[in-house]
Protein backbone atom coordinates (compact mmCIF):
# COMPACT_ATOMS: atom_id res chain seq x y z
CA UNK A 1 0.00 0.00 0.00
CA UNK A 2 1.21 3.29 -0.81
CA UNK A 3 2.48 5.62 1.61
CA UNK A 4 -0.55 8.33 2.49
CA UNK A 5 2.67 11.25 1.94
CA UNK A 6 3.01 9.73 -1.53
CA UNK A 7 -0.82 9.73 -2.05
CA UNK A 8 -0.77 13.30 -1.58
CA UNK A 9 1.82 13.80 -3.74
CA UNK A 10 4.17 14.66 -1.12
CA UNK A 11 7.45 11.96 -0.30
CA UNK A 12 8.45 11.64 3.58
CA UNK A 13 11.91 13.94 2.80
CA UNK A 14 9.14 17.21 1.79
CA UNK A 15 6.94 16.49 4.93
CA UNK A 16 10.17 16.76 7.60
CA UNK A 17 11.32 19.82 5.21
CA UNK A 18 8.09 21.98 5.59
CA UNK A 19 8.19 24.60 7.73
CA UNK A 20 5.58 25.16 10.96
CA UNK A 21 4.08 27.91 8.71
CA UNK A 22 3.76 25.86 5.83
CA UNK A 23 2.27 22.84 7.48
CA UNK A 24 -0.52 25.54 8.74
CA UNK A 25 -0.87 26.63 5.32
CA UNK A 26 -1.36 23.33 4.32
CA UNK A 27 -4.01 22.47 7.07
CA UNK A 28 -5.83 25.94 6.11
CA UNK A 29 -6.21 24.45 3.01
CA UNK A 30 -7.81 21.34 3.49
CA UNK A 31 -9.85 22.80 6.78
CA UNK A 32 -11.37 25.16 3.54
CA UNK A 33 -11.61 22.48 1.39
CA UNK A 34 -12.98 19.97 3.79
CA UNK A 35 -15.74 22.91 4.77
CA UNK A 36 -16.64 23.55 1.07
CA UNK A 37 -16.81 19.93 -0.02
CA UNK A 38 -19.89 18.62 0.09
CA UNK A 39 -18.38 14.92 0.73
CA UNK A 40 -15.93 13.57 2.86
CA UNK A 41 -11.84 14.09 1.62
CA UNK A 42 -8.87 12.38 2.34
CA UNK A 43 -7.99 12.90 6.52
CA UNK A 44 -4.98 15.04 7.04
CA UNK A 45 -3.59 13.25 9.65
CA UNK A 46 -0.12 13.86 9.93
CA UNK A 47 -0.75 18.17 9.59
CA UNK A 48 -3.40 17.49 12.29
CA UNK A 49 -0.54 15.95 14.64
CA UNK A 50 2.25 17.79 13.21
CA UNK A 51 0.23 21.23 14.40
CA UNK A 52 -0.79 19.64 17.33
CA UNK A 53 3.09 19.10 18.21
CA UNK A 54 3.97 22.80 17.23
CA UNK A 55 1.06 24.31 19.49
CA UNK A 56 2.75 22.04 22.53
CA UNK A 57 5.83 23.15 21.27
CA UNK A 58 4.30 27.11 21.54
CA UNK A 59 2.79 26.43 24.61
CA UNK A 60 6.22 25.40 26.18
CA UNK A 61 8.07 28.42 24.64
CA UNK A 62 5.39 30.63 26.11
CA UNK A 63 5.81 29.35 29.74
CA UNK A 64 9.18 30.41 29.64
CA UNK A 65 8.68 33.76 28.71
CA UNK A 66 8.23 36.68 30.60
CA UNK A 67 4.67 37.15 31.69
CA UNK A 68 4.57 40.80 30.68
CA UNK A 69 6.12 40.59 27.43
CA UNK A 70 3.78 41.64 24.78
CA UNK A 71 5.32 38.69 22.48
CA UNK A 72 3.82 36.68 24.85
CA UNK A 73 -0.07 37.84 23.90
CA UNK A 74 1.09 37.86 19.92
CA UNK A 75 1.70 33.94 20.53
CA UNK A 76 -0.90 33.30 22.24
CA UNK A 77 -3.72 34.67 20.21
CA UNK A 78 -1.51 33.01 17.33
CA UNK A 79 -2.06 29.69 19.16
CA UNK A 80 -5.99 30.30 19.79
CA UNK A 81 -5.72 30.58 16.03
CA UNK A 82 -4.28 27.38 15.44
CA UNK A 83 -6.60 25.63 17.81
CA UNK A 84 -9.65 26.87 15.99
CA UNK A 85 -8.55 25.91 12.92
CA UNK A 86 -7.76 22.52 14.03
CA UNK A 87 -10.86 22.01 16.27
CA UNK A 88 -13.18 23.19 13.14
CA UNK A 89 -11.82 20.93 10.80
CA UNK A 90 -12.17 17.84 13.35
CA UNK A 91 -15.70 19.19 13.66
CA UNK A 92 -15.99 19.39 10.28
CA UNK A 93 -15.19 16.01 9.69
CA UNK A 94 -17.12 14.39 12.39
CA UNK A 95 -20.58 16.11 11.29
CA UNK A 96 -19.69 14.63 8.01
CA UNK A 97 -19.16 10.93 9.63
CA UNK A 98 -21.68 11.48 11.70
CA UNK A 99 -24.81 12.69 9.16
CA UNK A 100 -23.29 9.94 6.53
CA UNK A 101 -22.17 7.11 8.75
CA UNK A 102 -24.08 4.35 6.28
CA UNK A 103 -22.33 5.60 3.24
CA UNK A 104 -18.86 6.35 4.61
CA UNK A 105 -19.02 2.92 6.17
CA UNK A 106 -19.79 1.45 3.04
CA UNK A 107 -17.40 3.20 1.25
CA UNK A 108 -14.46 2.39 3.57
CA UNK A 109 -15.51 -1.58 3.08
CA UNK A 110 -16.00 -1.39 -0.79
CA UNK A 111 -12.54 0.27 -0.80
CA UNK A 112 -9.48 -1.62 -2.46
CA UNK A 113 -6.33 -1.57 -1.09
CA UNK A 114 -4.80 0.98 -3.15
CA UNK A 115 -7.47 3.62 -3.13
CA UNK A 116 -6.91 6.70 -0.89
CA UNK A 117 -8.54 6.16 2.73
CA UNK A 118 -10.79 8.93 3.79
CA UNK A 119 -10.87 8.15 7.60
CA UNK A 120 -8.32 7.78 9.88
CA UNK A 121 -8.31 4.89 12.20
CA UNK A 122 -9.56 7.19 15.05
CA UNK A 123 -12.41 8.23 12.63
CA UNK A 124 -13.10 5.07 11.97
CA UNK A 125 -13.88 3.45 14.96
CA UNK A 126 -15.94 6.48 15.43
CA UNK A 127 -18.14 6.03 12.42
CA UNK A 128 -18.54 1.95 13.92
CA UNK A 129 -19.75 3.58 17.23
Amino acid sequence: MADIDEIDGVSDEEVEALTAGEVLQKLEEAWLNEKFSPELLEAKTDLVDCMLEQVTEMEENIKRAKKGDFKVVLHRMEIDRIRYVLSSYLRCRLKKIERYTTHVLEQESNRKEEDVCHLSPEEFTFAKE
